[in-house]
């Protein structure tokens, strides 16, 4: 179905301005447990919104056909909901940018491989696991993979497309020793088929679990600690949801007031770059705005908010081209994060500690930090250091503290980077000293 019928009929019931985006993709999921096929499934999604401003309100309506009678159903929810908006302000529609920055990044060598030989590697992955260790009871394998292209137009003229695909293979393993059990997670995300290396992966997951038999709770008190990849992702991620403008206006933000002021270590810089060539690649946002690469943390300094139109109007700034829309209003979001490495090796980086915790797992972080003060305490795991070196695992386990006070006090950031499935290229990062409880 051609876009611009909905334009034709936009205009034709009274709508002022419109603007339409439609995402197709096509989904391939499957799974092995214990040797056998889990789950398979290959779907396609088509998801089509609509915004458009009648009366000088602003209305939207969502969708999951892409035909004829579908446009008109759009356009009469756009009206139904616009009608009932009660903001005295009046609403416009983004007419587009001077300038975009395409790219291609969509994979073709990745599209035309045979189903049946990406599941043959799923299959060597998961015999290669139960072979690295004798105390490795199940593994669950999986593999996904996701190609996507998105439409969005308007009213004005604008036309913009972009095309994607990558993948993700994991595998989830538990093993056992006496009356222990112990589990470990790995995955890979890219585009690019031939990374896959599926002894090394094996080797490094199998080896990651049982690494983590014996381990017992410590001294509760304040130690150095390093914390993994995946959890200073974490946390990175909760400091940067303190940026998003729309909380920092409703003063629920622990990032309130300090736009151009050092929140943090000097060690400390995050950009946000979502015109990195990588799998998560975006060259514009959801009003159509052109996305740009932006410093928001520099050496401590926190440079910008993350602004949709909205937001920027109310701050007198421009928009950041972080608008995303969540069901029928335009929020904002973040993503293809990264976060500066530092020079030395993990190795380097711990030498210096004589007693300290390497903190691989954290669990129920989520509900455990306050997003207006920062303060957070969850469940942690993971390994002594001692005199430079990780040592003993350790469990039950309490990290505690406050987010700007902890990045505040971040010594180091060694240079081994990882980008991770949420988005975030980010190195292991070790802090002066966090609240550990234990025994």
């Amino acid at each position: 179905m051609n876009p611009q019928k909905f334009f034709e009929i936009a205009k034709a019931k009274g709508l002022s301005e419109s603007q339409l985006m439609v995402s197709k993709s096509t989904s391939t999921n499957f799974s092995l447990f214990r040797h056998e096929v889990d789950e398979y499934e290959i779907s396609d999604t088509t998801r089509v919104i609509a915004v458009g401003v009648y009366n000088g309100k602003m209305g939207v309506a969502r969708s999951e056909e892409l035909s004829l009678s579908s446009f008109e159903y759009l356009v009469d929810q756009i009206i139904l909901g616009a009608s009932k908006v009660e903001k005295e302000e009046i609403a416009d529609l983004f007419e587009g940018s001077e300038k975009y920055h395409k790219r291609n990044v969509y994979n073709k060598k990745l599209a035309v491989i045979p189903v049946s030989e990406k599941m043959a590697t799923l299959r060597a992955l998961e015999n290669k696991i139960y072979a690295v260790d004798e105390r490795v009871a199940e593994v669950e394998a999986y593999y996904a993979e996701r190609e996507r292209s998105v439409y969005f137009g308007n009213s004005h003229g604008l036309k913009l497309n972009e095309k994607s695909n990558y993948f993700v293979i994991g595998a989830s393993v538990v093993t056992k020793q006496g009356e222990e059990t112990k589990t470990n997670y790995d995955g890979i995300v890219d585009a690019d088929f031939s990374v896959v290396d599926v002894d090394k992966f094996s080797r490094h997951l199998v080896e990651e679990a049982v690494k983590k038999f014996g381990g017992e709770t410590i001294e509760s008190k304040k130690y150095p600690t390093v914390l993994s990849k995946e959890v200073a992702s974490s946390f990175v991620g909760a400091l940067l949801a303190s940026a998003i403008a729309e909380s920092v206006q409703r003063h629920s933000s622990f990032l309130e007031g300090k736009l151009n002021t050092k929140i943090a270590s000097s060690k400390l810089t995050i950009e946000e770059k979502p015109l990195a060539k990588n799998i998560f690649f975006t060259y514009f946002d959801d009003e159509g705005v052109a996305t740009q690469n932006k410093i928001v943390i520099k050496k401590g300094v926190l440079n910008t908010y993350f602004y949709n139109r909205e937001t920027a109007k109310k701050d007198g700034v421009e928009t950041t081209g972080n608008a995303a829309l969540t069901g029928n209003k335009m929020g904002t979001s973040f993503g293809n994060v990264f976060v500066k490495p530092g020079r030395h090796s993990f190795e380097e980086m711990i030498a210096p500690i004589e007693e300290g915790v390497y903190i691989t797992e954290v669990m129920g972080l989520g509900t455990g930090l306050n997003g207006s003060s920062g303060d957070f305490s969850c469940q942690a795991e993971g390994y002594m250091i001692r005199k430079g070196k990780v040592a003993e695992p350790i469990t039950l386990i309490t990290l505690s503290g406050n987010v700007l006070k902890m990045f505040k006090d971040l010594k180091d950031i060694d240079n081994e980077t990882k980008l991770l499935p949420g988005g975030t290229t980010i190195s292991n990062m070790y802090f002066k000293s966090l609240n550990i409880g234990g025994k």
